[in-house]
């Protein structure tokens, strides 16, 4: 939705979109809370996962 709203020139189909893309992330995290809730084997791979994207960027 960003890449949409930055393609356009259309400052109202910008602002649906920009919008859109925030409403999106709201709903990762939602999911992104449900899966820490229930899943122990998620919390695992997601730490490690930041531990390994702290390796490679410092």
């Amino acid at each position: 939705y960003e890449q949409m709203a930055a393609a356009t020139e259309n400052e109202k189909i910008k602002r649906i979109l920009l919008d859109i893309a925030k409403e999106e992330k709201t709903h990762v995290g939602e999911f992104l809370a449900l899966l820490l809730k229930l899943d122990e084997e998620q919390v695992k791979e997601l730490e490690e996962g930041k531990k390994e994207v702290e390796e490679l960027t410092g």
